[in-house]
């Protein structure tokens, strides 16, 4: 089987050593069920960050064209963007990932999420 090698950059950005070298990412590629629950997730986060975009597009337009206290409620409503699309990305793993394991962990994980396994 060819071994998989995510790249250093995508699409300009970096991509950071402990994503690149992730296991459980790279298991998830291997088979086509963890490529599929990925690129939900992908879709996920990007969908949640342009709705944040989409909601401050005023705000982003503005500090495009000026500079100081609008460029950094710019960075803020980036920021906002990422960390809801990281979020929607996370959430459909958690989702996908529920659903693969056993009956009896599933209970449990209802029962008791810390003991049952769940991701946080």
């Amino acid at each position: 089987m060819k071994k998989i090698k995510i790249p250093k950059k995508i699409a300009g950005y970096r991509v950071p050593k402990m994503v690149r070298k992730s296991p459980v990412l790279k298991a998830m590629l291997k088979n086509k069920t963890g490529r599929d629950v990925l690129a939900q997730a992908l879709v996920a986060g990007a969908g949640a960050a342009a709705a944040v975009l989409v909601e401050e597009r005023e705000n982003v337009a503005g500090a495009a064209k000026s500079g100081g206290k609008k460029g950094a409620k710019a960075l803020g409503i980036v920021g906002e963007a990422f960390h809801r699309g990281s979020d929607a990305a996370i959430e459909v793993v958690r989702e996908a990932s529920g659903s693969m394991l056993p009956k009896k962990l599933r209970k449990d994980r209802n029962e008791n999420p810390q003991k049952g396994g769940a991701v946080h």
